[in-house]
């Protein structure tokens, strides 16, 4: 096979549960009481990151038993250029064909940043062609720092896409107030990030045991490239290595393994550990063996990773962008800093090594917070509510 034919033949889209594949293939042949949604957004095994965990847990939550969902994938990171564009091409077909023949009323449309925001608008603008209502979820945190430098027919394209939606859901107060501020829209709401804490319930080790054993362990959890502020951690480290011989920091994500040459350059590679992109199962045993949680992002809306951290016991060092100062207070549950201070993330990372009482502390408050206000069980509720009000608005 050659690589333009598996590229092709990988780019077939996704469609959530038997009777929702069934109808695709025979519109007549399934029938249903449960209301039918039509969703697109990313790939659930070929891309990474916060708003695939988020849609995974959407699609395997309770709510499928009160909503048939017909999932559509649309965009990947792993394929390349051939690959992404027949991935595009073919879910396009396929959301056309779904709307023409299923019973979807309801459209649910996940959007990025960036050409994310650009595709998957293209679904919007389709949908309402067909008379269907639009459910847009808003995940990025950082259109302010794109929009402006759009030409006037993007930010036209923009503005529109979003005003045509029939609810907008932003992820954070401060993601909600960019987009009303750029439309001028009245049907945005916020429903903030959420995962199943349940399992970073390590029932091995409480947070107290896992920091008495050395070394201490820093965790890292981003794609690299994408503002995470990973050189900032790396220059922080360096600043410190002096001081601290027993500490250990992974790197966890997309394309740590290019950060290499830079640590040997700054003199911390004996620190630092390159783990590249695991799967979620993995992923969940680093912050179990993990005893600091670093993100010095630049951008974000609700960053999944923070939230994992703080229902894993973790103590978080962060930024004071997007919805970040939403999710932590700083010095009680987390600590937080103004982005690219890397003499202030030093200072951090030094005193939660110097205080281990202290760092366990913060990480037992971030845990309870976490388990009180950032489950999926209350997300799912808040999701329910906006759905089953555009259902009834749809029938009005």
């Amino acid at each position: 096979m050659s690589k333009f034919q598996s590229q092709f033949r990988i780019a077939e889209p996704n469609i959530v549960s038997p009777s929702a594949s069934e109808a695709m293939e025979n519109p007549a042949s399934v029938t249903t009481s449960k209301p039918q949604i039509l969703m697109v957004g990313m790939h659930l095994t070929k891309t990474r990151g916060g708003i695939t965990t988020l849609i995974g847990e959407i699609l395997k939550s309770p709510l499928k038993d009160e909503f048939e969902f017909v999932y559509i994938e649309s965009q990947a990171e792993d394929y390349g250029s051939i690959g992404k564009a027949f991935l595009a091409a073919r879910a396009l077909a396929k959301f056309v064909f779904a709307c023409w023949r299923l019973r979807s009323e309801i459209v649910y449309v996940h959007l990025g940043s960036n050409a994310s925001l650009y595709r998957e608008s293209v679904f919007i603008f389709l949908a309402k062609i067909f008379g269907k209502k639009v459910f847009t979820h808003f995940h990025a945190g950082d259109i302010n720092n794109y929009y402006p430098f759009q030409s006037k027919i993007g930010r036209k394209f923009i503005r529109q896409a979003i005003r045509s939606s029939d609810k907008i859901i932003a992820v954070s107060e401060e993601s909600a107030g960019q987009l009303r501020n750029i439309t001028g829209s009245n049907n945005i709401f916020v429903i903030p990030n959420a995962i199943d804490t349940s399992a970073f319930k390590f029932s091995e080790r409480s947070t107290g045991e896992r920091q008495t054993e050395q070394p201490v362990r820093l965790l890292f959890v981003g794609a690299i490239g994408k503002l995470k502020g990973e050189k900032d951690l790396i220059e922080a480290l360096a600043i410190l290595r002096d001081r601290y011989s027993d500490i250990k920091v992974s790197f966890l994500g997309y394309g740590a393994e290019g950060l290499k040459s830079y640590c040997e350059q700054l003199k911390v590679y004996h620190f630092i550990e390159f783990l590249g992109a695991v799967s979620m199962t993995e992923r969940i045993g680093f912050f179990q063996k993990a005893d600091i949680f670093v993100l010095p992002t630049y951008a974000e809306a609700m960053p999944i990773s923070i939230i994992e951290a703080m229902a894993a016991g973790l103590p978080v060092i962060s930024t004071t962008v997007g919805g970040i100062p939403e999710l932590i207070e700083n010095g009680v549950d987390g600590l937080l800093y103004a982005p690219g201070d890397v003499d202030a993330l030093a200072e951090k990372i030094s005193f939660l090594l110097d205080n281990k009482n202290i760092r366990i502390e913060i990480g037992e408050k971030a845990r309870e917070k976490a388990g009180e206000q950032m489950d999926f069980g209350r997300y799912a509720d808040q999701l329910r509510f906006h759905l089953n009000d555009l259902k009834t608005a749809e029938k009005i």
